[in-house]
């Protein structure tokens, strides 16, 4: 079994998990990276599944469809049927090819406009994948809302999102002192509820002790806009690093939180909350089936709505050191409850179960002994 995997993304979901999968003896290599030019790369992308097949390379792991978009789609919108027809080509290859596509649904739809009919471009790819792989059970409603119905499922649970930077365990969530601090960290896009977060934070008394921190790069300009002129009204409460995070600055960010926060709209799954957890800093989060598996002792959970975040927000300060350390202790035992060698494990014993055709000769039990 040799896998191709597009897009390559900056994630660290991927290197993680193929890290593993190459330790288990199955060969991973990222598609669509030819040339330094993206288009380019796209254009030549069925040459490139030719090629590779004629190699011995059997399957094609898809994760986002952002690779598919062309530049410039937001300005022409008729590059978006383009995009959506040249998708539907580079399946229409694999499938000629016999390779065999595989999906990880890390959302229901793409958080942001990929295609002229996103919808449709989805239940293409289902159609066409002989097997999706799902964080949770939580992703298959919303794909049966779409009339994207999977032919088989394989449930691969993240493993812990904690970089092993070198600078020891973090403080305890709740050591600092007041006032409290809550991180948002992650892309800035408007599904994630930011600008909730800082109207809300706005109407909160200023004898109220918490800070709120937001973290990350933001594309949008005009949400980008929105978001300084919601800070400004907010005050010094807020503090706005608009910016891309690099990763030895993860653990300086998660050091000075006693929480973290993260009020989607919507959401399937979110490495975000599998990174904070894995931090120990138990998370504000939606009611949502998402995170129904998080422990109610790692989460604030509230119903979707300004109030009920406002109410979370508050229960946060209202929480005693102890209470938030005991938080931030669940916290990190449920991010660490799956390893990423289980997760490579998960994915090769669903390969072969699911498609024995394209894994002639593989050996999970030979290639790494060990294995259960």
């Amino acid at each position: 079994m040799k896998l191709l995997v597009f897009p390559r993304d900056k994630n660290p979901y991927q290197e993680l998990l193929y890290c593993e999968l190459r330790k288990l003896g199955v060969p991973c290599r990222y598609a669509g990276a030819l040339t330094p030019a993206r288009p380019l790369s796209l254009l030549l992308l069925p040459l490139e599944l030719v090629f590779c097949r004629l190699r011995g390379w059997s399957v094609l792991h898809v994760h986002w469809v952002f690779g598919f978009k062309l530049p410039g789609s937001s300005l022409l919108p008729w590059l978006r049927v383009v995009s959506q027809w040249w998708f539907g080509c580079v399946l229409a290859v694999a499938r000629l090819l016999r390779i065999h596509v595989v999906w990880t649904a890390h959302n229901t739809l793409p958080h942001e406009r990929v295609f002229h009919d996103d919808i449709a471009a989805r239940r293409a790819l289902v159609r066409a994948s002989e097997l999706v792989f799902v964080h949770s059970p939580a992703a298959l409603p919303g794909l049966a809302a779409l009339g994207a119905n999977p032919r088989r499922i394989a449930e691969i649970p993240f493993g812990p999102f904690a970089q092993a930077d070198g600078s020891g365990p973090l403080p305890a969530p709740g050591s600092g002192g007041r006032p409290r601090t809550v991180l948002f960290l992650g892309k800035l896009l408007e599904y994630k509820g930011i600008e909730d977060l800082l109207a809300v934070a706005a109407t909160l008394p200023d004898d109220v002790p918490l800070r709120i921190v937001v973290a990350g790069q933001c594309r949008d300009a005009r949400l980008r806009k929105r978001l300084r002129q919601l800070a400004r009204q907010a005050g010094e409460r807020v503090e706005l690093q608009l910016g891309h995070v690099a990763g030895g600055d993860l653990a300086d960010l998660f050091a000075s939180a006693d929480a973290a926060v993260l009020p989607f709209r919507r959401v399937t799954t979110s490495s975000s909350a599998m990174l904070a957890l894995a931090h120990g800093r138990p998370v504000i989060v939606p009611d949502v089936a998402s995170f129904a598996d998080v422990p109610a002792m790692a989460a604030l959970r509230y119903d979707g709505t300004r109030a009920g975040l406002r109410a979370a927000l508050l229960g946060v300060c209202d929480m005693s050191s102890q209470e938030l350390a005991r938080a931030g202790e669940a916290a990190r035992a449920f991010a660490g409850r799956h390893s990423w060698s289980d997760a490579a494990q998960a994915t090769v014993r669903a390969l072969q179960r699911e498609l024995p055709s394209a894994t002639p000769g593989t050996s999970l039990d030979r290639a790494h002994p060990g294995a259960p």
